[in-house]
């Protein structure tokens, strides 16, 4: 802590100085020995503090308190805060802790604000389904949440993914999850003075991710055009609409702004992972972009493209999806839908790139490749036009012989 010492006697007063861990030596001269000595010892009370472990360290801190430290200091100011605060989330919940939302503070900033969740009316059923489906996972998160980090090892963490592969939750699922706590317990190693504190999530293996393609039949898709059609909210439509023409991310379709929407140009600003940038739009996009723009009893001082908050969107979709019959659907699904639609037209690896906002186009090239595989797959269930075996010419003058595929054979 500091160098034991005592006041002493310096020009007729009691001079109390001492020299603590950072290297500072407060000094201070007092009529009585008595206020020389407590003097003292509220600075090594304050420095004791200063160099307390954040939450009082790993023996003391539970993994849902840690998480919600985190979430504060860090996934607050992360590009992709809304889907790593829903994780945390779920470990809060289980310790009977407030859960976080995003709101915005200022302008360009968003801060976290506890909250507690209301369930619309009519959705009770379907969250009860929901939440039967996670069950394995949700108990294994109950039983981590409250647990001190000083008793989580990688055994209980290999509990998790196991629940987690074994409830359909994919391999890129697991990896975040898991990315998200080792993340977490690093910074509160290096930055929290959790000091001898070992990372148990270190000596866990991760499976490889899968990249998640979803493919709709014409039935499928005309199923979800007619719910989006008929679901209450006014803009879910238009801004599926959107999502298909531009491929942009949920996020991305909530910051748009009029202001920064140029429909004669046809280019929108908007915000992605990296920051802002310039979408280019089709015709299709701004024509819709047109009519919600005229739409009768739109709030003009509203500058916002799609006036709806992240939860009203998912609950929305849960709606549409179910009604559509494609539970698995996601809205961000959209996007994928959108950039093979594009690969199918004839776009190339570097225009796809484009449109999905990538710095490469490895991405894209998935895009282009799984287009191609579609189309060999419609040339095999085409109906044939012919036979598939021409029948071998007869004698020697009948021409070459055609063999399977339209290979000649040799003459002999």
């Amino acid at each position: 802590m500091s160098k034991s010492t005592k006041p002493f006697r310096y020009r007729g007063r009691w001079r109390a100085t001492l020299t603590l861990p950072n290297g500072t030596r407060p000094t201070k001269d007092f009529e009585s020995y008595d206020d020389a000595l407590l003097f003292l010892a509220e600075q090594r009370a304050i420095a004791s503090d200063m160099n307390a472990p954040e939450l009082g360290g790993p023996t003391m801190a539970t993994l849902a308190q840690a998480l919600g430290h985190y979430a504060q200091l860090m996934t607050v100011a992360k590009k992709g805060a809304r889907a790593e605060l829903n994780r945390i989330n779920h470990y809060l919940k289980a310790d009977g802790s407030p859960i976080f939302k995003l709101v915005l503070n200022g302008e360009n900033s968003w801060a976290l604000q506890a909250y507690e969740p209301t369930v619309p009316k009519g959705f009770t059923a379907h969250l009860k389904r929901r939440q039967a489906q996670g069950n394995l996972v949700t108990q294994v998160i109950k039983k981590l949440a409250v647990l001190r980090c000083s008793q989580l090892n990688g055994v209980r963490f290999r509990e998790l993914m196991t629940a987690m592969r074994a409830s359909g939750l994919s391999e890129s699922t697991i990896q975040k999850e898991i990315a998200l706590i080792r993340h977490m317990f690093n910074v509160a190693r290096t930055e929290w003075g959790w000091r001898g504190f070992e990372n148990p999530t270190l000596g866990l293996k991760l499976g490889k991710s899968e990249i998640r393609f979803v493919k709709l039949t014409d039935a499928q898709r005309q199923a979800v055009f007619k719910a989006l059609q008929e679901c209450r909210s006014p803009y879910i439509w238009p801004m599926a609409q959107i999502a298909l023409e531009t491929t942009l991310r949920v996020g991305s379709l909530l910051s748009m702004r009029w202001s920064q929407t140029d429909l004669e140009n046809r280019v929108v600003v908007t915000e992605s992972k990296t920051g802002p940038v310039a979408i280019p739009l089709s015709i299709h996009a701004v024509q819709v972009l047109t009519d919600l723009y005229e739409r009768p009893g739109r709030d003009r001082e509203d500058d916002r493209v799609f006036p709806m908050t992240y939860n009203a969107v998912q609950m929305a979709w849960e709606g549409v999806r179910e009604k559509a019959g494609v539970p698995t659907l996601q809205f961000k699904d959209l996007r994928h839908v959108g950039a093979t639609d594009y690969a199918k037209l004839g776009l190339n690896a570097h225009e796809l790139k484009v449109i999905l906002g990538h710095k490469s186009t490895r991405m894209a090239e998935v895009y282009v490749n799984l287009a191609a595989v579609d189309l060999l797959q419609k040339l095999d269930q085409a109906a044939p036009r012919g036979p598939s075996t021409r029948v071998l010419g007869q004698g020697t003058n009948s021409g070459p012989k055609v063999l399977p595929f339209g290979r000649v054979a040799k003459r002999r």
